[in-house]
């Protein structure tokens, strides 16, 4: 695209129609705004299948689309809106910086969605904005706003509305105007790439929502919705079970749902992949797990006195069900014939089957088998898992003369099945463009590092050459960064750690495998880097784990664990003994 085209495209979306100026007109009687809610899509164009049970399947752009023309049969004024994170996941869509995702979004008819931190992953783009052109190119492209409200400028503290997103848009139906605000993570300069964010300051979603209410009453609306991208969960049933209606939230969304300002009737939540259907201080709260598994669904109706509560409701989550059927590498032909999805009868999309095609046709493909396993290989947030440890030898790979090799659990998005390993498949555990770097640090920053690892915020740090015993009943820790408090990731559970089988030493230095992610403050690893030196850059990461697959002689499994539980790298034990 040349840089005159973007410039164009980026202005033509900043002059899209902005909020009416005057207050709407009064309800005659009640109107039922019929809702349909996605978040964290992640780019899943693919289904993906069940665990455990790989002759069935959740979701895949064909049936998200069929369901939606579903929705839309019954009620055609539907109402779809998004809260954020519809990058970073299939390669489709990341080889395109996110555009195959708009073409997809633009296809399902979104009305709404929000900036999520993951939206911000792929930078600049030739010819536009160095730092964040492709979130711009996205947004001047898509057929949908894109709403943020509390992100600030950092040397103005003015709100951002860079690139074409807006803090609010007005949606409007039968009469009805409800205006959609969004929020998102504080903690997004941890979450993507530092860099991308520096310019920006994430302020109080509470505040930023509260400071936008009378700009949105004034405009009209007669109800205010909020994409809150935000994490906090309320520990819902496992699985896809209709989670329980009275369980508190926690994290930031629910620091945020404790200080909603009571003209909110709608949060729609993201970021943290899980269930919710509460009612909190009058407004309803949903978040539909992740990756067009499942639509979230609410009703709500409004009368000549602003939203009927009582009246309105959290309707049943559609989970998005159905035989695996997608024919991946086999090069076989995608079934049309209608099957159940998730309790109805429904055909995929033909539409969406022909884009997922011609998507993948411009992406190249991922088909080429570099390897195999005798078993499938899990991932975990908290604890070891054989997905951790793989990539963990993969990087330490790279660089053998290292001491240790370090990866943020958080990263790897995908599990491995048994049988033959794909590079799409490792693609998929692996989706970030991040780079192993070989860093040279003390082992006081590596006990740092592996401290705020097991804190528990954003999962466990995976090793390979050292292992670690963490408390997870542990409280107490240090202010990291001087804000007066010690937050969850300054939460001391470390209770030892151990490089190539020996205790580690906090004067000796150590040359350190790790991402640059990590290395630029991701996951709040700053303080432990400060002063770190850079030895080398190598590879993308995800590159290093299919050159070490590809590079065993055997089958991962056939001659030795891939996690051997003889020799544990994490541990849980009490530092008091």
């Amino acid at each position: 695209m040349s840089r005159s085209l973007w410039i164009a495209l980026v202005a033509l979306a900043a002059c899209k129609p902005s909020a009416p100026a005057a207050p709407a007109e009064p309800l005659a009687g009640p109107v039922t705004l019929h809702i349909a809610a996605l978040n964290d899509f992640h780019g899943s164009i693919y289904e993906i299948p069940v665990k455990g049970d790989p002759a069935h399947a959740l979701g895949g752009l064909p049936w998200v689309a069929a369901a939606m023309s579903e929705l839309r049969a019954e009620h055609p004024d539907l109402i779809l809106l998004d809260a954020g994170d519809s990058f970073q996941g299939s390669w489709p869509v990341n080889n395109t910086q996110g555009m195959a995702q708009i073409e997809a979004y633009n296809y399902l008819g979104v009305d709404v969605t929000e900036v999520g931190n993951h939206d911000f992953d792929y930078g600049g783009v030739e010819g536009g904005d160095p730092v964040r052109g492709a979130l711009y190119r996205a947004v001047a492209t898509a057929n949908y706003p894109f709403v943020v409200s509390n992100i600030q400028r950092a040397d103005t503290g003015e709100r951002w509305e860079e690139g074409g997103i807006r803090p609010w848009v007005m949606v409007e139906r039968g009469g009805v105007k409800l205006a959609v605000t969004g929020v998102i993570t504080q903690d997004t300069p941890q979450t993507t790439h530092a860099s991308h964010v520096a310019d920006l300051r994430f302020a109080s979603p509470a505040e930023s929502v509260r400071a936008l209410i009378p700009e949105m009453k004034a405009a009209g609306a007669h109800a205010i919705a909020v994409l809150a991208h935000l994490e906090g969960e309320c520990q819902p049933p496992p699985g896809f079970a209709e989670p329980s209606t009275d369980c508190a939230v926690d994290g930031e969304l629910g620091a945020f749902l404790a200080a909603l300002p009571p003209e909110v009737d709608l949060v729609l939540g993201g970021h943290a992949h899980t269930l919710i259907a509460n009612r909190i201080g009058g407004a309803l709260v949903v978040e539909s797990r992740a990756k067009g598994q499942m639509i979230g669904r609410v009703d709500l109706v409004v009368g000549p006195e602003g939203v009927d509560r009582e009246a309105s409701a959290i309707l049943p989550f559609w989970v998005l069900s159905h035989d695996a059927v997608e024919p991946g590498c086999t090069g076989g032909d995608f079934p049309l014939d209608a099957r159940d999805l998730g309790g109805r009868t429904v055909a995929p999309d033909p539409t969406a089957v022909a884009m997922v095609k011609a998507m993948e046709d411009q992406a190249g493909t991922l088909c080429e088998q570099v390897g195999c396993s005798t078993q499938a290989l899990g991932r975990a947030r908290v604890g070891e898992s054989a997905v951790g440890d793989l990539f963990s030898d993969a990087l330490l790979a790279v660089y053998p003369q290292a001491d240790l090799a370090v990866a943020n659990a958080g990263g790897l998005r995908a599990d491995l099945p048994a049988g033959p390993l794909l590079k799409e498949h490792l693609h998929a555990v692996m989706p970030f463009d991040n780079e192993v770097m070989l860093v040279e640090m003390t082992g006081a920053q590596v006990e740092l590092l592996l401290q705020i690892g097991s804190s528990g915020s954003h999962g466990q740090m995976n090793l390979a050459n050292g292992s670690y015993v963490f408390d997870p009943t542990a409280v107490g820790g240090r202010d990291l960064d001087g804000d007066g408090a010690v937050a969850e990731w300054e939460t001391d559970r470390l209770c030892e750690a151990r490089v190539g089988g020996a205790a580690l030493d906090p004067d000796r230095r150590y040359k350190v495998v790790v991402t640059d992610f990590l290395f630029k403050g991701g996951d709040h690893l700053g303080p432990a880097f400060e002063g770190a030196t850079v030895l080398d850059e190598g590879m993308l990461a995800r590159e290093a784990l299919m050159k070490y697959v590809a590079g065993q002689e055997w089958c991962l499994g056939e001659r030795a664990p891939v996690m051997d539980p003889a020799a544990p790298r994490i541990a849980e034990g009490s530092c008091a003994q």
